[in-house]
């Protein structure tokens, strides 16, 4: 069943203030997608009466989780407390662990006080790792088997619990609970019954630790072709897994970031953000733009008088400004996206910025020449059309080395080289745009005499 227009309307009548087994029975069979896409529509009292008949059926957690953060965190705070322990109640202790991350400290403590003590102890530990984490983004439910069974009880357990969880990989640990190594189910199947597992066991196995970027565990998972990486602790107890859903998910967030950085935004502002917090997030970004650009207006401001002799320069100006700061971003967003991928593994970054500058000077010379050539057609002037070429050319090399020279700076000094790349770059390629190209044009003019 999909959501539509009339079923979204009965299911607010059916919001009167109990939860009837009408609703229920039209909750228990829309998607959880669909179902997620109501709760912003919700006054707080139909939220409260929806988020009951949700508990009730068992799927308040799996609806949830789908919500935007944003509109997320206005939900819970908007619902009962008792509704908000239920949640947790039945959620994972990961899936618990995000809920709470989005309440207060002492909305958190208060709710944890409640729960049982061992999972309260996990979400405690989930939380204590860092923002954007692999420990963040693992799945603590994660079938393994003890190596000390043959392949035949191996077998035997993962006929009975494949019904139950999504296997990936065939984990082996320890009677410390610590990663052995790894077994493939081809491996698992073909292999007498009566073999060991520690005769089969591969112990070589990628890992990654909680506390590391999730970002490292999409590098890995993409690098060495994996649907999944176990995260264990410094003492090689498996905590859980990172499957390739998750990396999916973290490299659309890095493509959105890239996106939103290169246009000074934050990622949280979103079509549904309030248009206050839109608007308190980009004015200092608006702001640096218009001294950046008051900054690029000075420069041209110093050529007022080559501009009076040769009025056809302003005409023209934009022109070599546009192909340089195209330039600068086709180079910007490959060195961005090669540092994001992992790329620089396979190149040093002295042989990029090279290849960069090739490709920016050779399409300097060819578009300069024939933006020449247009112009000694169109304007008929000889030394505006030499005045155009020579600075296409001198702007595409410098804007070759700004659009790669920039974000791998950004990165050696340990910041985001997506975040601010944009405005420096085409501020930099604005200048010395307009300064090669009026510079130049003053040359011209002292050289045939012009004062």
């Amino acid at each position: 069943m999909k959501l539509n227009a009339a079923n979204s309307s009965i299911i607010k009548r059916l919001l009167v203030g109990r939860n009837n087994r009408p609703l229920r029975s039209i909750l228990n069979k829309l998607d959880p997608h669909d179902l997620a896409s109501l709760v912003n529509s919700l006054n707080k009292r139909e939220l409260r009466l929806f988020v009951e008949a949700l508990l009730v059926i068992n799927k308040a957690v799996e609806t949830f989780v789908i919500v935007p953060e944003q509109q997320l965190q206005d939900a819970l705070q908007k619902i009962e407390a008792k509704q908000q322990l239920k949640l947790i109640e039945q959620s994972n202790f990961d899936d618990a662990a995000y809920f709470l991350s989005l309440l207060s400290k002492g909305e958190q403590n208060e709710l944890l006080a409640q729960v049982d003590h061992d999972m309260a102890e996990k979400i405690r530990q989930y939380l204590s790792y860092p923002e954007e984490s692999a420990g963040r983004m693992m799945h603590a439910s994660v079938f393994h088997l003890p190596i000390e069974i043959n392949a035949g009880e191996a077998l035997s357990i993962l006929r009975k619990k494949a019904q139950m969880m999504s296997i990936y990989y065939i984990y082996c640990i320890n009677e410390r609970h610590q990663l052995a190594g790894i077994i493939s189910l081809r491996q698992l199947a073909t292999a007498p019954e009566q073999k060991p597992l520690s005769e089969i066991v591969k112990e070589d196995v990628v890992t990654i630790y909680p506390e590391e970027p999730a970002a490292k565990a999409a590098e890995l998972v993409s690098h060495y072709d994996l649907i999944a990486i176990p995260v264990i602790n410094h003492d090689r107890e498996l905590l859980g897994i990172v499957t390739v859903d998750d990396v999916l998910d973290i490299i659309q967030e890095q493509a959105t970031a890239g996106i939103y950085a290169q246009a000074g935004l934050q990622e949280d502002d979103r079509v549904f953000t309030p248009a206050k917090y839109s608007i308190q997030k980009r004015i200092p970004w608006m702001f640096l733009n218009l001294l950046l650009a008051a900054l690029a207006s000075s420069v041209v401001s110093l050529f007022e008088n080559t501009m009076s002799h040769l009025i056809i320069l302003a005409s023209l100006k934009n022109i070599v400004a546009g192909m340089g700061g195209n330039t600068a971003i086709q180079s910007l967003t490959v060195v961005t996206r090669g540092l994001a991928t992992g790329d620089f593994s396979f190149i040093s970054y002295y042989k990029a910025v090279l290849k960069e500058v090739i490709a920016g000077v050779s399409i300097g010379i060819m578009t300069g020449i024939s933006a020449g050539l247009l112009t000694f057609v169109w304007k008929g002037n000889l030394m505006v059309s030499i005045i155009i070429c020579i600075s296409m050319i001198i702007n595409s090399l410098l804007a070759a080395i700004a659009g790669s020279v920039v974000p791998l700076g950004l990165k050696k000094m340990g910041w985001d080289p997506a975040t601010g790349s944009g405005v420096l770059v085409t501020m930099f390629t604005d200048i010395i745009s307009f300064f090669s190209f009026l510079g130049i044009a003053t040359l011209g003019l002292k050289f045939f005499g012009v004062n």
